[in-house]
């Protein structure tokens, strides 16, 4: 599939831009003159990477279609139904693409993969095993089951780090207020010449915050900005993520939520009937992670020279044991589906564990933290204080 932005002229003289794919550059001609528009240029570009549906409006699209299949309703008119019913722009415009493709006698999973990334692979492989295998509704059915796990594992790591923001902003906040507000009128009594080290040197620090406070943000924002043009640089990308993965207590967090993703990816494709090959590559696609889809290319190879699922896994040292361990007595038994649902729920538990546990190791750690940064701002006052009375006491 190729995909192109084309500029036409629309039937009312209105000139347009639409980026459209096809299997064939002269595609281009007969999709345009089938809704009565003027081509007037077009130029090949990448697959669009920046628009994509978000987990809710997924969970939506397939348990709502997958509802309306299953009452006998035309996947047509179910799609025009979920169009009139949504209320995101990018989803809209989407969804009545799909409607047209559909109409010009393509299949449901052929139309969504002409909408360019706005559907993952792992649910296009889905729909289109469904449709082969004339269960389409239970392919829908249980993506949308996948997708609401997803983001209820989603929504627990949002509500798990929200806490140690809100207390990290706040100490930010509070050292800023006690370095610029209220050391400076403190230490306006102070000899700068005769105050002891520390306090020179917290004084210090203040001034710079307030005079120079311009090069504080401008640092920060270079350092974010520079940070994400390093990260897409694919060595330097890679790099990353692997490091991820390594980091003491958040790298084991990290390897849990990637099991269970791996877990949930591998049941639901292999519960519809997709070929292992196409269910490693779609579930290296999913998992977000640059260094372990790299590792799926070997695992790839592995497995089609008649390696078995478990021992691939096992060779990567990524995930957790018990994931290879689980899909091997799967592989023995002949109930792989059944085992790799069941470890999925598993390995969800074991991150939300692992996730509170984090919070109840960060909170102490960022309280001590801040306990000893107000510590050494209220020694650095005291010191000189001191001075002062056994000097007057002299």
């Amino acid at each position: 599939m190729k995909f192109y932005r084309t500029y036409y002229i629309d039937t009312l003289g209105k000139r347009s831009s639409e980026v459209i794919a096809v299997e064939h550059e002269s595609d281009i001609f007969g999709i345009l003159k089938e809704r009565n528009l003027s081509l007037i240029d077009y130029k090949q570009i990448n697959r669009l990477k920046r628009n994509s549906l978000n987990t809710v409006d997924l969970i939506i699209f397939t348990r709502q279609l997958s509802s309306m299949i299953d009452a006998g309703v035309s996947i047509i008119k179910g799609i025009n139904i979920i169009t009139e019913s949504t209320t995101n722009t990018f989803a809209k415009k989407t969804y009545k693409n799909i409607s047209q493709e559909i109409q010009r006698g393509n299949s449901l999973s052929n139309a969504m993969t002409k909408q360019g990334t706005a559907f993952p692979d792992i649910l296009i492989n889905m729909v289109s095993a469904g449709e082969i295998g004339g269960t389409l509704e239970k392919s829908l059915n249980l993506m949308s089951s996948h997708f609401e796990k997803e983001q209820r594992l989603i929504n627990k790591i949002k509500s798990a780090s929200t806490y140690p923001i809100i207390l990290a902003v706040i100490s930010v906040a509070v050292v800023l207020l006690l370095m610029t507000f209220v050391l400076p009128t403190i230490t306006k009594m102070f000899d700068p010449e005769a105050v002891p080290p520390l306090t020179r040197f917290v004084m210090g620090i203040s001034d710079f915050i307030i005079n120079y406070w311009y090069f504080i943000i401008a640092f920060f924002v270079i350092l974010i900005t520079g940070t994400k043009f390093l990260l897409t640089i694919p060595t330097i990308k890679r790099s990353f993520d692997h490091m991820l993965l390594k980091l003491p207590i958040i790298g084991k967090l990290n390897r849990t939520i990637y099991s269970a993703r791996c877990a949930r990816s591998f049941a639901s494709l292999y519960l519809s009937g997709i070929q292992t090959l196409e269910m490693i590559s779609s579930t290296a696609r999913i998992l977000n992670n640059t260094y372990i889809e790299s590792l799926f290319d070997e695992m790839m190879l592995k497995v089609s020279q008649g390696e078995l699922i478990s021992k691939a896994i096992e060779d990567m040292k990524i995930f957790d044991p018990m994931l290879s361990s689980m899909i091997n007595v799967g592989e023995e038994t002949g109930t792989l589906g059944d085992i790799l649902v069941k470890t999925a729920d598993y390995f969800d538990g074991e991150a939300e564990n692992a996730l509170q546990k984090m919070v109840s190791l960060i909170e102490p750690i960022m309280l001590v933290f801040m306990g000893v940064i107000i510590g050494v701002i209220i020694v650095s006052v005291i010191q000189p204080m001191f001075g002062m009375y056994d000097q007057i006491g002299g």
